[in-house]
């Protein structure tokens, strides 16, 4: 039940509409000044009356209404205090009877969203920064799930440039097929290093890597052969690092795939007579944007990230035919895709409507921004094995022991550290402080993860419950109010969640639901002799639970059945 939209279609009239009246009706600072409110000094105007007696009339209406036990008028606010039995059964009848799809909607049933994020580099291990990407980017496709879109993932892979003609000359220069095979990525990362390194010193060699880099451009097929081999192998790690957030990707096409439609783009940029040359180079001029110039192709012919970027652009509208497109990247590359973006409305695409970049912050630690140049961890395979030794520390000190150690220490550590990158408001930068991070006391992932699993263990120890058929929530005590009136905004929370592209909405929510039934656990026998309290209070818990694990599934969060 929408409690605000119920309260709304009361007080509708032909002057004020039920959504006027819903974005109005907010919820008190203090519980002593009623479970809603709504300032009334906007309707002053239309209906030609002061704030007060607006606020009078409404009171008429709503106090014959069996939802609230009263309702209060105060210098121009009308303040609702719910019938908390009343409300309680009618909430949670409705939840229950739909426990299942609790929060679903289908608005957007039938159309498709295209989700680019991670984009990951070929050839090198994947940083921090691509993990604020991958989580935010993979909490955005589950909520656009969640209303309807069906969902392509798109991990747009930085697989193209001249440094790829380094590593394979590195390669055969220096490098051992064995080694690659056992270490990898890592050993991928090393070969380019020495091989850039001798380009520094020797430019023969830069211009073999120039050659070489045209080579897999031309398909020649020893050339192509190790260049597939090195992109299969980071895609092979990258899934491995995925596989433990529970992500998979539909489409792994990046640059590479982009280019081979380059000339189409320029030919057409040129057609639109959008490109300039300066001192041999092209561009597109945005100065009367207030977004500078964009280079699309270089003095000597090659193009650049922004040239791939349009044409992506443009052949991901004709591959997928989205009705919505979102690109996921860090704040920095914010003005960036106001560029390209503005690239395309002067090119005419006329879906330029259906295309968004979102963004986000960053992540630090307490000593500062993490650099692996510095001796700061910076790569996610780092962090990971750091949180989840940090969680198994916890985990033993709680006297946690046997074979489910090592899978709970990596759920309870990886979730410790998205939890810390969602619950920011997305365009904040977050910091990770390890210790206060993995705590099952205060505003962090194991506690909602332990709240959880709280919840399972009462059907656990209880198996004969039965919570198949609706109880008497009447029977509920007084203190299970706030846990159901946080209960029945969880749609409004993934709806607000979804439209502004902030998860840390939910992050909030849930902390705020595990603390009230905390409290709850805390001072009232869940199962006790009354067969029908028993029924309504395991079944107000199964409720939490449900919802605790939607939660943790948009937060990109592992749900422990047992801690």
């Amino acid at each position: 039940m929408d409690i605000k939209n119920y309260v709304a279609s009361l007080l509708k009239t032909d002057e004020i509409s039920i959504e006027s009246l819903e974005n109005l009706l907010i919820v008190p600072p203090q519980k002593q000044m009623g479970d809603l409110s709504l300032p009334c000094f906007s309707f002053a105007k239309i209906l030609h009356k002061s704030p007060n007696d607006i606020a009078l009339s409404f009171k008429e209406i709503l106090q014959k209404d069996e939802m609230f036990s009263s309702v209060e008028v105060l210098n121009g606010y009308l303040n609702l205090f719910f019938n908390k039995q009343h409300f309680s059964k009618v909430v949670l009848d409705q939840i229950f009877n739909n426990l299942e799809n609790f929060g679903k909607d289908d608005i957007a049933k039938g159309k498709l969203a295209c989700m680019e994020y991670s984009s990951i580099n070929v050839a090198k291990n994947p940083h921090v920064g691509h993990l604020c990407c991958t989580v935010y980017g993979e909490s955005f496709a589950r909520l656009h799930e969640n209303f309807g879109y069906t969902v392509k993932r798109i991990n747009y892979l930085g697989d193209y440039g001249t440094q790829f003609g380094k590593m394979i000359n590195g390669y055969l220069k220096f490098g051992n097929k064995q080694k690659v095979e056992e270490r990898g990525v890592d050993e991928l990362q090393e070969i380019y290093i020495k091989a850039n390194k001798l380009c520094e010193d020797d430019l023969a060699f830069l211009e073999e890597c120039r050659q070489t880099f045209l080579k897999i451009e031309q398909g020649d097929k020893k050339i192509k052969e190790l260049y597939d081999w090195f992109v299969q192998i980071s895609i092979n790690e990258a899934k491995r690092i995925y596989s433990q957030l529970g992500i998979t990707f539909d489409d792994w096409r990046g640059e590479a795939y982009a280019a081979q439609f380059n000339n189409e783009t320029l030919n057409l940029l040129k057609e639109k007579n959008l490109v300039k040359k300066d001192q041999g180079a092209l561009l597109v001029d945005l100065e009367r944007f207030n977004l500078g110039k964009v280079l699309v192709e270089q003095t000597s012919g090659a193009s650049l990230y922004a040239t791939r970027d349009i044409s992506t652009l443009i052949h991901r509208y004709v591959d997928y035919h989205y009705d919505k497109a979102v690109y996921v990247t860090g704040t920095q590359q914010e003005f960036y895709f106001e560029q390209i973006f503005q690239v395309g409305k002067l090119l005419g695409l006329n879906y330029m409507d259906k295309v968004f970049h979102v963004s986000y912050g960053m992540l630090s630690l307490p000593e500062g921004k993490i650099s692996s140049r510095k001796g700061a961890v910076g790569l996610i395979k780092d962090f990971f094995a750091m949180s989840i030794q940090k969680a198994k520390e916890v985990l033993e000190e709680k006297g946690t022991e046997g074979k489910d150690i090592e899978k709970l220490s990596q759920e309870i550590g990886i979730g410790a550290l998205v939890f810390t990158i969602l619950r920011i408001t997305a365009k904040k930068d977050a910091v990770f402080d390890i210790n206060s991070a993995i705590s099952f006391d205060g505003e962090t992932g194991p506690y909602l993860q332990y709240t959880y699993a709280r919840t399972n263990s009462i059907f656990e120890k209880f198996e004969n419950l039965n919570l198949k058929q609706t109880p008497d929530f009447n029977n509920l005590p007084e203190n299970a109010f706030e846990i159901t009136k946080l209960l029945q905004t969880f749609p409004t929370v993934l709806k607000t969640a979804f439209k502004d592209y902030e998860p840390s909405y939910i992050a909030r929510f849930a902390i705020n639901l595990a603390s009230e039934f905390n409290k709850f656990y805390a001072t009232t026998r869940i199962i006790c002799e009354d067969e029908k309290v028993t029924s309504a209070n395991a079944s107000l818990t199964k409720i939490v639970n449900s919802v605790l694990k939607k939660c943790l599934y948009f937060l990109v969060m592992s749900a422990p059945e047992k801690m």
